[in-house]
C-alpha cells in the first residue's frame, strides 16, 4: 500500500484484520456455495419477525411486509380484533398462527406469495382453514406487498429507533440483513423523541458520520468514514437535487437512510460528486389510522415554534392517502447574536392499488440566519491550534445574514407487470434562491487573531431529476435471479455571483463588531455567471441466489456520462467537460445459520471533486472528477429484538485540501482510509433500547507530491469515533423514559504535514420524556440537553477547516394528538 501496515494506538493492525476477515468470509462463502441445498431445508422458512401486539389490521400489515406476502381478508372480519403479535424467528405459518391466536380467524395460502384470512368453519379450531375454502371480496391489506415496490417503507425494528430495512438505490427496499453494505435507517419516531432540529442531530447517532460544521451554520455537509459528503448530494425518495441543498427540512420526512461507502452505482452520479456515502430522505405517507398532531418547541436561548402533522386515508380500501406537514420557528439560538427563522410546508399524496401505485410530493421552505456561524480556514500551517473559545461565543458580525427559499415537486409510480416484475419511474424538479451576506474568516495564529472578509454571494439553482426502470426475478434451474435495470438523469442550471470586499481584523477569544456595509448595494452589484451540468447513466445488476436465498452473488455495473458547461457573466462559454465512466459492483452474501449474515463487496464511485470553500482563490469551484474505490467485508446478526453489524473496509480517493501558501484548494495525492465499524440497535430487554456504536479509522495520505506527506494522517480524520445512546422506561414511573448518549471523537490534524493537532473530546447528552393523557388526548412532553457539562471543543473536517462544537443546549417540546385516542391505559412507549 505504499506506507506499510497501519496500527491504531490501541494496537489494532487494521491491514491484518481486514485481510483476515476477507479471507475468512471468502472461505465461508465459497464453502457455502458448494454445500448441498438440502442442508438448509429444515430452516428454509425461518424468518425473524417483529410484530407488536395491538390491532389485528396493523399486525397483519406488519406480517405481510416482513414475510414478503400479500395478505387478503374481508374488512368486516378484522374490525375490532386484536393480536398478541410475535417476536423472534418462526416459519410463516407459525408466525401467522400466533398473530391470529384468539381472533377466531384462520388462514389459507392461495399461492406462494398470497395468504387469505377468513372466519373459521363452524367445526373449525385453530390453524389453517379447511381445504378448498374460498375468500371473496378480499382486500390487499398493504397495497404494496410486492417485494419489488418501494412505495411503503419497511417496518421498524424492535425499539422503534431504526427500521428493519430501507431503500438500496434502484435495487428497491431491502432488509439491512440482506444487503452487502452498511446502512442504517433512522425513523420518524427517533426524530420526534430526540427533538431533531436539523439533519446533524440525526447523524450524531451514527459513529461513522461526523458533522463538518457547527449545527448553526447555513450548510450541513458531513463526513462519512473520513470522506466529505456534500449536503448537495443528499437524495429525496431516491432522487438527487430535490431538497434544500444547504440545510434540508425534516418535518415531512419519515426515514433518514444513511449508506456508508460509495453509492454511485446504486443511485447514480451525485450533483456535487461526493461519492463516499449517501443520505436518502423518505417522505411521510398517510397511515391507515388518521393522524393530527401539533407540537410546540423551544430551543435555548430563545428560539421557539410550532409544527403540525396531519394525514388520512380515503376510499373503500383506503387506497388514497394525504399527509401534510408544516413548521414555523424563529428567535435566537444558543449562539451569541445568532438567530434562525424557518418556515416550511410539505404535502404527500399517494395511491396504493393492487397492481398500480403512485405518489406526489411537493413543498416550500424559507430559512433566514443572522450572524451565521461559519468555520475557520487557516492562514498558515506553522502555528499550533489554540484552545476552543466558549462555544456560545460568535466572532461573526451581527449584520451578516443568509436567506434562501426553496420549492420542489416530485412524482413516482410503479406498475406490476406480473407478480414477479415491476416497472417504476419518477421525476422531480426543485428551485432554490440564496442571498448570502456573511464573512469568511482566516485563523492567523495561536492567539486567535483572525482576518474577516465580507463575501456577498448569490445563487439560484433549478434542478431536475428522474429515473425509469424495471426490477423483478426469474429462475434458471435452482438459481433465482433478482434483476434490476435503471436509467437515471439529472440536470442542473445555476447562476452564481460573488465578491470579496471589506476586511476586518478580529479575534475569536474577544470578538468585536464592526459597522455594517451596504448589504443591498453589494448584493445588487454582483455579476452572475451561468453553469449547467447534465448527468446520465444506465445501470444493471443481477443477484443470483440459491439455497433459499442463503447464498447470494451480485454483479452489476453502471455506465455514466457527465457534461458540464461554464459561462461567463456575458453568457459566453468558457469551458466544457464531457466524460464517461464505468463503475462496477460485486458482492457475496452468505447466511450459514440463523441469525448470522456474512458478506463482502466491492464498489466504485465516480463524481466531481469537492467544492472549494469560501475564501479560497478558487472559491466555490468544483474540482475535476475523481474515482472512489471501496472493499468491505463484515457480519450482521439479527436476534429479533436486537441487531448488530461489524464491517471492515478500505476506501481510497484522491485527496484535496486548501494550500495556505497559494490559497488554492486542489488535489494532492491520494487518501486511503481503513476502518472497522461496529453498530448496534434494538431493544435487548424490556424497557431498554440501545443505538450507536464505534468506528476505528486510520486515514493516511499516499502518492503526495514528492512523497513529502506520504504516510501522514489525513486531515480531519480521527482514529476513534464513538456514539452510544440508551433509553430506559422507568418501571416505577409509568410512561416516563430517560435517555442518554455519549459521543467521543479522538484527536486529528488540520494540515497534511500533521503539525496542527486538534484535540479529542467527549460529550454527554441527556434527556427525558413523559407520555400522559389530557382532555382524552395523548400528549408527550420532552426535554433534551446536549453537552450537559458545557465542554468547549473544536472539530476539524477533511477539507482542513476548523469549527466550533455543539454548546450546552436545552430543547423542550410538547406534542398533542388532536384526534381522540382509545381509552385503554397508556403503556410505556415501545414496550413489547
Amino acid at each position: 500500500m505504499g506506507h506499510g501496515a497501519r496500527t491504531f494506538s490501541g494496537g489494532i493492525n487494521i491491514s491484518k484484520a481486514l485481510a483476515s476477515a476477507l479471507m475468512m468470509s471468502t472461505a465461508i462463502v465459497a464453502g457455502g456455495i458448494m454445500t448441498n441445498r438440502d442442508a438448509y431445508a429444515q430452516n428454509a422458512a425461518q424468518t425473524s419477525f417483529n410484530v407488536p401486539a395491538g390491532p389485528l389490521n396493523r399486525a397483519l400489515t406488519a406480517f405481510g411486509r416482513q414475510a414478503g406476502l400479500q395478505v387478503t381478508y374481508l374488512t368486516s372480519i378484522g374490525a375490532g380484533k386484536t393480536s398478541p403479535g410475535i417476536s423472534g424467528p418462526a416459519t410463516r405459518e407459525q408466525a401467522l398462527a400466533r398473530i391470529l391466536q384468539g381472533t377466531g380467524l384462520s388462514y389459507r395460502f392461495t399461492n406462494a406469495t398470497t395468504v387469505a384470512i377468513s372466519e373459521q368453519a363452524a367445526s373449525g379450531g385453530g390453524g389453517a382453514s379447511v381445504a378448498g375454502a374460498i375468500a371473496l371480496d378480499t382486500i390487499d391489506v398493504q397495497g404494496a406487498a410486492n417485494p419489488n415496490s418501494t412505495m411503503t417503507v419497511p417496518p421498524v425494528y424492535a425499539g422503534g429507533q431504526v427500521a428493519s430495512g430501507g431503500r438500496v438505490g434502484f435495487l428497491g427496499n431491502r432488509s439491512v440483513f440482506d444487503i452487502p453494505f452498511s446502512q442504517t435507517n433512522y425513523t420518524e419516531q427517533l426524530m420526534r423523541d430526540q427533538q431533531v432540529r436539523s439533519i446533524y442531530d440525526v447523524f450524531e447517532n451514527n459513529p461513522a458520520m461526523r458533522p463538518e460544521s457547527s449545527p448553526y451554520n447555513f450548510q450541513q455537509s458531513a463526513s462519512v468514514r473520513g470522506f466529505t459528503l456534500n449536503s448537495r448530494d443528499y437524495a429525496f425518495d431516491g432522487l438527487y437535487g430535490l431538497i434544500n441543498f444547504r440545510r434540508p427540512q425534516l418535518e415531512g420526512i419519515e426515514r433518514v437512510e444513511v449508506l456508508s461507502g460509495p453509492a454511485t452505482f446504486l443511485y447514480g452520479f451525485p450533483p456535487s460528486g461526493t461519492s463516499a456515502g449517501l443520505v436518502n430522505l423518505i417522505p411521510k405517507r398517510a397511515t391507515d389510522d388518521p393522524i393530527a398532531r401539533i407540537t410546540a418547541n423551544y430551543l435555548s436561548r430563545g428560539n421557539g415554534g410550532l409544527a403540525f402533522d396531519v394525514g388520512q386515508r380515503y376510499g373503500d380500501q383506503k387506497e388514497f392517502g394525504v399527509r401534510i406537514n408544516g413548521t414555523g420557528s424563529a428567535g435566537q439560538t444558543p449562539i451569541d447574536k445568532n438567530e434562525l427563522g424557518i418556515g416550511s410546508l410539505t404535502a404527500g399524496l399517494d395511491y396504493r392499488g393492487q397492481d398500480f401505485r403512485a405518489s406526489l410530493d411537493a413543498g416550500i421552505s424559507h430559512q433566514a440566519y443572522k450572524a451565521v456561524v461559519n468555520g475557520l480556514s487557516l492562514g498558515a500551517n506553522d502555528f499550533p491550534i489554540g484552545p476552543a473559545p466558549r462555544l456560545t461565543s460568535n466572532f461573526q458580525q451581527p449584520w451578516a445574514d443568509v436567506k434562501y427559499n426553496q420549492r420542489f415537486a416530485v412524482g413516482r409510480a410503479e406498475y406490476d407487470i406480473t407478480n414477479d416484475w415491476t416497472l417504476f419511474g419518477a421525476y422531480g424538479a426543485s428551485y432554490q434562491d440564496e442571498k448570502n451576506f456573511s464573512t469568511f474568516a482566516v485563523l492567523n495564529n495561536t492567539a486567535g487573531d483572525i482576518t474577516q472578509t465580507t463575501a456577498p454571494f448569490r445563487t439560484s439553482v433549478l434542478s431536475q431529476s428522474g429515473e425509469v426502470g424495471v426490477r423483478g426475478k426469474v429462475w434458471t434451474g435452482p438459481i433465482k435471479h433478482s434483476v434490476s435495470l435503471v436509467y437515471t438523469g439529472y440536470r442542473n442550471d445555476s447562476q452564481t455571483g460573488e465578491s470579496y470586499n471589506e476586511v476586518f481584523a478580529n479575534n475569536i477569544y474577544a470578538p468585536v463588531n464592526f459597522p455594517a456595509p451596504d448589504r443591498a448595494a453589494q448584493l445588487a452589484a454582483l455579476q452572475q455567471s451561468k453553469f449547467n451540468r447534465l448527468l446520465t447513466g444506465i445501470a444493471l445488476i443481477d443477484t443470483m441466489s440459491v439455497a433459499d436465498d442463503r447464498v447470494q452473488f451480485s454483479i452489476g455495473g453502471r455506465r455514466q456520462h457527465l457534461e458540464i458547461n461554464r459561462y461567463d457573466v456575458n453568457g459566453l462559454l468558457t469551458s466544457r467537460d464531457d466524460q464517461d465512466a464505468n463503475t462496477p459492483m460485486l458482492a457475496l452474501l452468505f447466511k450459514p445459520w440463523q441469525p448470522l449474515t456474512l458478506y463482502m463487496s466491492y464498489a466504485e464511485g465516480f463524481g466531481f471533486g469537492p467544492q472549494a470553500p469560501l475564501g479560497a482563490a478558487n472559491s466555490m469551484v468544483f474540482l475535476g472528477p475523481r474515482r472512489t474505490k471501496q472493499i468491505e467485508t463484515g457480519a450482521k446478526v439479527d436476534f429479533g429484538r436486537f441487531g448488530a453489524t461489524l464491517a471492515f473496509y478500505r476506501i481510497s480517493q484522491p485527496s484535496a485540501f486548501l494550500n495556505p501558501v497559494t490559497n488554492i484548494f486542489g488535489y494532492n495525492g491520494e487518501q486511503m482510509n481503513e476502518g472497522i465499524d461496529f453498530t448496534m440497535f434494538g431493544s435487548p430487554i424490556d424497557n431498554v433500547r440501545l443505538l450507536g456504536g464505534v468506528t476505528f479509522l486510520d486515514g493516511r495520505l499516499t502518492k503526495t507530491l514528492g512523497g513529502v506527506n506520504d504516510g501522514k494522517r489525513a486531515p480531519g480524520v480521527s482514529n476513534v469515533q464513538l456514539s452510544v445512546g440508551a433509553e430506559y422506561d422507568v418501571p416505577w414511573v409509568p410512561n416516563f423514559t430517560v435517555t442518554g448518549r455519549v459521543v467521543h471523537v479522538s484527536d486529528n490534524y488540520l494540515d497534511p504535514a500533521n503539525f496542527q493537532r486538534v484535540g479529542g473530546w467527549e460529550r454527554l447528552d441527556l434527556g427525558a420524556r413523559y407520555k400522559f393523557r389530557a382532555w382524552d388526548r395523548d400528549m408527550v412532553a420532552r426535554l433534551n440537553v446536549d453537552n450537559v457539562t458545557g465542554r468547549n471543543y473544536w472539530f476539524a473536517n477533511p477539507s482542513g477547516q476548523l469549527s466550533l462544537g455543539v454548546p450546552q443546549t436545552f430543547r423542550l417540546s410538547l406534542s398533542a394528538d388532536l384526534l381522540p385516542s382509545p381509552t385503554t391505559p397508556v403503556a410505556p412507549m415501545y414496550r413489547k
